[in-house]
């Protein structure tokens, strides 16, 4: 969930966030029919703040288990009195030192796999930007059902015990639980810039590793329809890999190997992943970051120009058990947005 750090205009406040490490099916023809359960969140290390003349109390996220940070207490700063140690109400001189609260709650689990970060919750220049804190649907949002119509409750929920940042998560149900639409198509499309953007956004599943048989968990579509030509999948594929119209690319090294064997590039269950996609139908190249690194550069893919301009992310599934799949902070916007 998306979230913001306050400076205090007369304290300093020192903050340490906790993260912990973190951490693929043939291709065949997207046809979708009636086709599970994902894991435990991570929490951000609070900052401890110290005012005058009392410790620092650190805060935290809910999620997985975290270490709120310490902080040394400012110098008060009280009218009226003279030197000596501080306290509550009044003097001059001395310091105070406060430490930062142990966080905890949400489900235990690994923790946040690592990689440079900098990046913003939501960029200014954002078409889409959601930490799925409140239950309604996401502005600019559209769901649409493969099967019959409905509302988007149908295949997802907002998880209040899983999340990567805030309170809360988007977490796509599976079509088993109650009320479900039963369809292998479960996403939700939202604007994007025309031709090229970029996307970040946090995917965690519980049970099972990402990377598995063939599945697609988001992707850059010419529309919001659930079965449009042409899309730029992310997806699973022998491996995380992109997947147009059964045309793969994977990680160097990974996938069909020339050999006649297989390597799959899997992301580890139970632990918040940030991929970061820039997707350009106009340059042809594709490229995906995962935790910070870059996966796969793929130049002249797909072989064709197309025009896009949404953003899909869910669940829709070709092949393999039906699953939970979690997301967190999504973000779409014409430059990089780079992970929190």
């Amino acid at each position: 969930m998306l979230h913001f750090a306050l400076k205090s205009p007369s304290i300093f406040v020192a903050a340490v966030s906790a993260a912990g490490l973190l951490a693929a099916c043939s291709s065949d023809s997207h046809e979708f029919g009636s086709p599970s359960a994902g894991a435990a969140g991570v929490a951000k290390g609070g900052s401890g703040s110290a005012t005058a003349g009392a410790g620092g109390s650190g805060t935290a996220n809910a999620g997985n288990t975290s270490t709120g940070g310490t902080a040394a207490g400012g110098s008060p700063s009280v009218a009226g009195g003279t030197g000596g140690s501080a306290t509550s109400s009044a003097g001059s001189g001395g310091t105070v030192t406060g430490t930062g609260g142990a966080a905890s709650g949400g489900s235990a689990g690994a923790g946040v796999a690592g990689g440079p970060t900098g990046g913003v919750a939501c960029p200014a220049n954002a078409t889409f930007c959601s930490g799925f804190e409140e239950t309604t649907l996401p502005t600019g949002a559209v769901y649409k059902a493969n099967a019959t119509a409905g509302d988007w409750t149908r295949d997802f929920a907002v998880d209040t015990a899983l999340f990567h940042g805030g309170k809360s998560s988007l977490r796509v149900k599976l079509t088993s639980e109650a009320g479900a639409s039963t369809s292998t198509y479960r996403m939700l499309a939202v604007p994007a810039p025309t031709g090229a953007f970029w996307v970040r956004f946090y995917i965690q599943q519980t049970d099972i590793d990402l990377g598995g048989d063939h599945n697609m968990f988001a992707g850059a579509a010419a529309s919001d329809d659930p079965n449009s030509s042409g899309t730029i999948e992310f997806a699973e594929d022998v491996g995380i890999a992109f997947n147009t119209s059964d045309t793969v690319r994977w990680p160097t090294g990974y996938g069909r190997l020339t050999s006649g064997g297989t390597k799959p590039f899997t992301l580890p269950k139970g632990m918040w992943h940030c991929i970061e996609i820039s997707f350009d139908s106009q340059a042809r190249e594709q490229q995906l970051f995962i935790n910070g690194v870059q996966q796969i550069d793929a130049k002249d893919y797909p072989a064709s120009a197309s025009s896009i301009k949404i953003f899909k992310f869910g669940f829709m599934q070709f092949h393999g058990p039906d699953r939970k799949v979690w997301y967190d902070d999504v973000a779409v916007a014409p430059t990089r947005i780079k992970c929190l």
